[in-house]
């Protein structure tokens, strides 16, 4: 009997992969992989050099709601600086800002905060915080690098306690510092270690610069970064990386006067990508015919005066050197300032400074910062020009005093990033130093009144701006003034040993100062005790 055999059951066609198509990236949707969603790049991605796209990208979302924010802050009139509480739905959270108070303190730092530290006429999207979201969208290390130097801000008008703002630098470094672990993911981008280490550097700028040491990693970093670019194109630089380079020029430069060990600051200076970042910023200028950009911390001032400062900062503390030498660098220095001033006649402080009724304090300001800083300059290499035959009671240095305190009575203190001029008050402070003892009690003549009024100028100046920016680097530059002005006798020009005792009064230089070798103001020994009991008792005292 033939019996038909029965067929065997079919198995049902596998179903599609079950993909999170509400969630994942475009990218691994359409390559048809099931996606980590890490934002804002995921793991798989970031693995593959992928481009990554989300269909509703989380970090525009958060940045539309800052922006809204601030416009919001904005037509009410004037910031007031209070912590105001904010509200934001739990799907566009960063991981960073999970607590009220996170958000609070996060709409200080962009209404308030950003602009203590940024020039005041740079562009907004310079104090737009959607950068951060950009790299550390989900990395809560990188949001708590950014709340911590503003709640430490914050905190000095009594708005949130220290504790918080030491516990969000705290959450950064950890964060930081697992990343940097060798068992971290190989695929590290640098920029949530770079944004990171540009906030904590401001944070730990008080009471002594400890931030340096991470803007020195800021520099290694920028520079192995771009040495195979043998140029760069500025309108292709994001927002991040125009202000790390901005704000590692300016801090190396300026506070290396202050620091007694500068080997490891010289060997860090990203030399090489500076050269190409003020290369870039010239053609630029000359595409849109001469018309130069505001930095966003330099503001008007020359990027080239910075390394110009720089350079001749370490060649002040190499001094005596060889003859030679030494002449060679001077002269490059004096062809240098000639150059600044006709590639930038904001920097001229020759003729009158006069605004049309139109000018804002912020841009009065920015241009007042530039040719203090010129001004500055010049001061500087003259005496490192001339060590012995410049003091501060030559003619050259007497006249570009008087222009110092002509410009230092219109700047406005009450703008915010005031800070940014101390250097160039901590040099005119130098130059503005009692001659004698007698001097610091009693002025006489008219250069000495002079003197004394600019001192007096110079102190009230640092304490407005202390007010607004708390910032410890005007802390520290009163206090360097402090020490010169208390006439150590490391300033001395004549012997302080036994002319006392002769009746010949001894002669000081402030200058002499900036050529300090430990730094200046560091270790500087006490003063004339004398003198010092005289200025403390006379109601009279020039000092």
């Amino acid at each position: 009997m033939d019996v038909k055999q029965a067929p065997r059951p079919t198995r049902p066609p596998r179903p599609p992969p079950r993909l999170r198509v509400k969630t994942g990236c475009q990218t691994c949707l359409k390559r048809r992989k099931k996606c980590p969603e890490n934002r804002p790049v995921c793991a798989t991605c970031e693995r593959l050099h992928l481009p990554c796209v989300y269909r509703e990208s989380a970090p525009p979302a958060a940045t539309d709601l800052v922006r809204v924010r601030a416009q919001a802050v904005s037509g009410v009139g004037a910031n007031p600086p209070v912590l105001l509480p904010l509200t934001a739905s739990l799907s566009i959270r960063p991981e960073g800002l999970r607590t009220e108070r996170d958000w609070n303190v996060f709409h200080y730092c962009a209404t308030k905060y950003m602009n203590v530290i940024t020039s005041p006429e740079s562009r907004a999207k310079f104090r737009d915080l959607s950068f951060v979201f950009v790299v550390g969208y989900d990395k809560p290390w990188v949001v708590h690098a950014a709340l911590a130097p503003a709640a430490l801000h914050a905190s000095f008008s009594s708005l949130i306690t220290k504790e918080d703002a030491v516990l969000y630098s705290q959450s950064a470094i950890r964060g930081l510092r697992q990343s940097l672990l060798p068992s971290g993911p190989a695929t590290l981008r640098r920029d949530p270690c770079l944004a990171t280490s540009l906030f904590l550097a401001d944070f730990y700028s008080s009471p002594f610069n400890a931030g340096l040491t991470h803007f020195q990693a800021i520099a290694q970093i920028l520079e192995a970064q771009f040495a195979a670019s043998s140029r760069l194109d500025i309108k292709s630089l994001s927002i991040l990386h125009l202000s790390l380079l901005d704000a590692t020029l300016y801090h190396l430069s300026t506070r290396l006067i202050l620091e007694k060990d500068i080997d490891a600051i010289w060997d860090a200076f990203p030399s090489a990508t500076v050269r190409k970042y003020i290369e870039g910023h010239e053609r630029e200028a000359r595409d849109v015919h001469g018309q130069r950009p505001i930095l966003p911390v330099l503001g008007r001032t020359p990027p080239a005066l910075f390394v110009l400062i720089f350079q001749v900062t370490l060649l002040s503390r190499q001094l005596p050197a060889p003859g030679d030498e030494h002449h060679g660098h001077a002269f490059h220095y004096l062809i240098e300032l000639d150059r600044i001033q006709d590639s930038y006649p904001i920097v001229r402080s020759d003729a009158n400074t006069a605004w049309d009724a139109h000018g804002t304090a912020a841009s009065h300001n920015t241009e007042l910062a530039a040719k203090l800083y010129f001004l500055a300059a010049r001061i500087f290499v003259a005496k490192v020009v001339n060590p012995k035959g410049t003091t501060s009671t030559s003619l050259q240095i007497q006249t570009l005093l008087v222009k110092g305190m002509a410009l230092l009575e219109l700047f406005d203190t009450t703008v915010s990033c005031g800070q940014f001029i101390c250097w160039p008050l901590l040099i005119l402070g130098c130059a503005a130093c009692a001659t004698t003892g007698s001097e610091a009690v009693q002025c006489g003549d008219e250069l000495e009144v002079h003197r004394g009024q600019m001192r007096r100028l110079i102190r009230e100046r640092l304490q407005q701006i202390w007010n607004v920016s708390y910032s410890g680097y005007v802390q520290r530059t009163l206090g360097a003034l402090e020490k010169v002005w208390k006439l150590p006798s490391i300033i001395a020009r004549t012997p302080t040993t036994g002319s006392q005792l002769r009746g010949v009064e001894v002669v000081y230089d402030g200058l002499q100062a900036l050529l300090s070798k430990n730094g200046l103001g560091v270790a500087f020994p006490a003063g004339n005790s004398r003198d010092g009991d005289r200025r403390r008792f006379c109601p009279h005292s020039c000092f």
